[in-house]
């Protein structure tokens, strides 16, 4: 089994942020997971917080993270794998040549600062 990472980096401060990763290969990917890296902290807070969202060829594929005070804060350091939605079946979790995962960052309130790093792991099938 080949398998191959991709990442990009995300940061922003009162703004939204999206990233998008397009499968460049012509065999298929076959996402097999995905992890946020947090390169700067962000404070649990109920008015001015992020959440974090995934979406591939624009269907939900993870749930979304908020730093909400239920949703805790992201510490420097932090690795957040991100949970499978439920509709992540079958061949939603292909990626055909061309196709994009994009991961959103939107603010709530004044949106607190933040720096992550998204990797996603796929195994490549012929």
């Amino acid at each position: 089994m080949i398998r191959t990472i991709q990442s990009v980096t995300m940061s922003g401060s009162n703004s939204t942020a999206a990233a998008a990763m397009a499968w460049p290969y012509d065999e298929t990917g076959v996402l097999q997971s995905a992890r946020i890296l947090v390169q700067k902290a962000v404070a649990a807070d109920n008015s001015d917080y992020i959440t974090i969202s995934a979406t591939q060829n624009s269907t939900a594929i993870f749930a979304a993270r908020a730093t909400t005070s239920a949703g805790g804060a992201l510490l420097v350091g932090d690795t957040l794998a991100m949970t499978l939605g439920t509709t992540m079946i079958g061949e939603k979790l292909e990626l055909k040549k061309g196709e994009e995962v994009t991961f959103a960052v939107a603010e709530n309130g004044t949106g607190p600062a933040f720096e992550l790093s998204i990797e996603l792991v796929y195994k490549l099938v012929n």
